[in-house]
């Protein structure tokens, strides 16, 4: 490695390194702030939050990236520009593209290693972060019985305290509904004072109550009873001094299975993204399979010679057959996988008999396209029929067409949904397994604007080529937003709605090292004014030219 190398990484590396923290920092903090209500009063320890701020600093990568290797090229070639070491580069025979040549290979690692740690990093942080926020958010408030308000937090007890001194043990005025036989308010205590504290690293919560009575009303069965109808018994005790013990398990952070969120499509590598497409796909298939195995008994007159078969339906037929003809029982079908959207209520015969059916169906479109031609009999046949129906009988196959036709309206209306949600969850799973490679690509194509545009303006520091990265940085992310609602919303497709932001801004970092290259000053006001001032001679002769 030659020292103009060492000089270009050393200058890079260590911005790079500072940036990437700082916009970590900024984004986990803008980030956590949204939860902030969910954790305020539960009593979380500190490994908890460390353990969730480390889960979400690795969420927080794939966006920190670009925007570091973007403003960490600005700083370096700024510098460099700034301090005239650049100029020094150039004057010894380098030109600007054998100076970035070091740096534009260490970026493409850093892109290798983006979508690896995209690929298999992040999701297994996201399972791990989301699991545990939800967690966080199921979880009780901490212990907190305040004066004069009844809390009931502790499971099957209802607590009141009028007075609490500054200690923070000793209570005075307790009133204790007990509902652990769960009959109502028909056991009550209530005491003069106590004291209140934790015991065993505060797993339990004890009360000392002094002077105080417990009352209970119990129902006393009469004699040769079973069942209710016995008379009320109400009971007081009274005591100087007794101890309750609360158990305050229910507070405790209560972990989920991780298996319950590892569906989702931020928890899944490209090739579980690309498994659950594949299902969701075979899915619409399905639903399109059966519409079609059910269309005739709803348009038994109109397609009797005629059909429409859904896209992919040969396919599944074929597959069928297969499946048939080497398994003997519908069960082994269905745990071999290969038909497990079918019903397992459907026997092997009747569905060897729909597919024939549906066969000798598309040999009829295929070979038979012919419309059906009333003759003259037909029609004096048709005639005589309509006169002898009668009034009551025309209202009756009316209502029984408008009942048919409302159900065929609801049932394409459900299938047409159901396609519709599952065409939005195939866009957003492959928007997100694109996604994978795409904040990889930003990294270069981040240093493509980044690094020309620096040794242009000459500007190092955290001034300008912050400004710089910021303004491209929210044009990149407001495009990535729109991108990703339109792929949602079925206006584009996935894959250009994913590699949109990059195409966007990948002309910006060609223009620039083009200009780089050719030393402009696009950022100069001289550069401007020349060119200003250069349009008005122009336009000046042109008004001074004589008229023909």
């Amino acid at each position: 490695m030659k020292k103009i190398d060492k000089l270009v990484i050393k200058s890079f590396v260590g911005p790079f390194l500072l940036t990437f923290l700082v916009v970590v920092f900024i984004l986990l903090t803008q980030y956590m702030l949204k939860y902030f209500d969910d954790f305020v009063g539960k009593g979380l320890g500190a490994e908890v939050f460390a353990e969730l701020l480390f889960y979400f600093s690795i969420n927080m990568t794939p966006v920190a990236l670009p925007l570091a290797v973007l403003l960490s090229s600005l700083m370096t070639f700024g510098n460099l520009g700034e301090h005239f070491e650049l100029t020094a580069i150039k004057g010894a025979g380098i030109s600007l593209t054998r100076a970035l040549r070091p740096l534009f290979f260490l970026v493409c690692l850093i892109s290798v290693i983006a979508y690896l740690s995209n690929n298999f990093l992040v999701p297994r942080a996201n399972l791990k972060a989301y699991s545990l926020l939800y967690d966080i958010k199921q979880k009780k408030p901490a212990l907190d019985i305040r004066e004069g308000v009844f809390y009931g937090g502790i499971p099957n007890f209802e607590i009141k305290i009028n007075h609490k001194f500054p200690d923070g043990e000793t209570i005075k005025e307790v009133i204790i509904y007990d509902h652990t036989e769960g009959l109502g308010n028909r056991n009550v205590i209530l005491a003069d004072s106590g004291r209140m504290y934790t015991i065993q690293n505060d797993r339990y919560l004890m009360l000392e109550l002094f002077k105080g009575n417990r009352y209970s009303e119990t129902t006393k069965l009469l004699a040769g009873s079973n069942q209710g109808g016995g008379n009320a018994q109400f009971v007081r005790n009274n005591f100087d001094t007794t101890k309750m013990i609360f158990d305050l398990a229910s507070f405790d952070l209560q972990r989920t299975k991780e298996e319950y969120f590892a569906s989702h499509r931020r928890m899944q590598t490209m090739e579980q993204l690309a498994t659950s497409i594949d299902s969701m796909q075979y899915e619409k298939v399905a639903i399109k399979y059966d519409a079609f195995a059910g269309s005739t008994n709803f348009y038994n007159y109109h397609l009797r010679y005629d059909s429409l078969m859904p896209e992919g339906l040969e396919e599944r037929i074929v597959v069928a057959d297969v499946v048939i003809d080497s398994v003997d029982s519908v069960e082994n079908i269905r745990q071999g996988g290969l038909l497990s959207m079918e019903s397992s209520a459907i026997k092997a015969g009747n569905l060897k008999r729909q597919r024939q059916e549906i066969q000798e169906s598309l040999e009829e479109v295929g070979t038979t396209k012919k419309k059906y031609e009333v003759t003259e009999i037909d029609t004096a046949l048709l005639t005589k029929i309509e006169n002898e129906i009668t009034e009551s009988e025309q209202a009756s196959v009316v209502s029984k067409a408008l009942n048919q036709s409302r159900t065929i309206k609801n049932t394409l209306q459900i299938n047409a949904q159901k396609l519709k949600r599952l065409e939005r969850e195939i866009r957003k799973n492959t928007y997100e397994s694109h996604k994978k490679i795409t904040q990889a690509m930003s990294c270069l194509i981040m240093f493509l604007i980044g690094a020309p545009l620096g040794s242009i303006i000459k500007r190092g520091g955290l001034g300008v080529p912050v400004l710089i990265s910021v303004c491209f940085f929210i044009a990149f992310y407001v495009v990535t937003e729109m991108s990703r609602k339109w792929a949602e919303e079925l206006v584009m497709s996935a894959e250009l709605a994913v590699w949109l932001p990059n195409i966007v801004l990948l002309p910006f970092g060609i223009i620039f090292l083009i200009q780089a290259r050719l030393d402009a000053r696009l950022l100069e006001s001289d550069f401007y004014r020349v060119i200003i001032d250069r349009l008005a001679i122009q336009l000046k002769k042109v008004r001074q030219k004589p008229a023909v």
